[in-house]
């Protein structure tokens, strides 16, 4: 969707302005009726400030990535997220440093890099990505992990609807004043579908979708959700074939694959630590 809108919206910061705000707008009546049973977020307020500028910088670079590189590749690159996210946990978490001295972890994020550079660099050659199109999805992967990090430490036991009404909020107002960055007043020239698009892209691609990754957050842990979002590509790929006729060559799904069986080790490097630090059953 984000892709179909470059060819009537010129600049990512307009897009955002429109769509974020939309998105996150539907959850001001839960935290207005959390706040009048007494539920008290407490220090929340201040530390959702972290993750939201986080997630400002990388729906900022998100929804700039479409305008430098197809959907499925877009999809693809962004999966090396999932290492970011390991390497930022066992980084700030005590908990989580010996995975550093897991040769399987390491693997997986060597492996997963060179799925990506396939992808960025060798991938297509009717659509050589630019440098700056590799940079900007890079740095986004890497903000994307991230961003991971920073919900799962501070959602605590609160409920993760509630956690992104707060979070989502405050990064709409972060996207609204980056919006003049771009061209707003395009907005008002867009034919009916386009402008339906972009609603109906908002509500999809950051209500329904946010919301349920924090809920699965919350009740499955990190490993799950991260496994299943490894078939976010395919269905980026499949839904881009049927409707921006985009194809994926021999190399690119070389690369993609690669990267995405980097990402399964680092996972499964993670899974098997966690198992063998959990106590012996009595």
């Amino acid at each position: 969707m984000l892709k179909y809108l470059t060819h009537h919206v010129p600049d990512g910061f307009t897009t955002n302005m429109i769509r974020y705000p939309i998105a996150t707008i539907v959850y001001l009546p839960l935290l207005v009726s959390t706040v009048r049973r007494g539920h008290s977020l407490g220090r929340f307020w201040i530390t959702a400030l972290v993750p939201a500028i986080v997630n400002i910088i990388s729906q900022t670079l998100f929804a700039i990535a479409p305008y430098y590189m197809n959907a499925g590749v877009m999809s693809f690159l962004l999966r090396l997220s999932t290492i970011w996210s390991i390497l930022l946990a066992f980084t700030l978490f005590a908990d989580e440093r010996p995975l550093a001295r897991s040769p399987l972890f390491w693997s997986g994020a060597v492996i997963g890099l060179v799925g990506f550079l396939l992808m960025a660099i060798y991938g297509n050659p009717e659509f050589r990505l630019t440098t700056a199109g590799i940079l900007i999805v890079l740095v986004c992967s890497l903000f994307w992990g991230l961003y991971d990090v920073t919900v799962r430490h501070t959602m605590g036991r609160l409920h993760p609807l509630v956690v992104f009404g707060v979070i989502g909020n405050y990064s709409s107002i972060g996207l609204l004043l980056l919006g003049p960055v771009g061209e707003p007043s395009s907005v008002l020239r867009l034919e009916p579908w386009p402008l339906a698009m972009l609603v109906i892209s908002a509500f999809i691609g950051i209500s329904a979708a946010h919301g349920m990754y924090y809920v699965a957050l919350q009740r499955l842990g990190v490993a799950v959700p991260a496994i299943v979002m490894l078939a976010t590509p395919f269905v980026s790929i499949m839904v881009s074939a049927i409707f921006l006729g985009e194809r994926f060559t021999a190399l690119q799904w070389i690369g993609g694959l690669t990267l995405l069986g980097g990402a399964a080790l680092a996972l499964l490097s993670r899974q098997r630590m966690r198992r063998r630090d959990l106590p012996e059953p009595a």
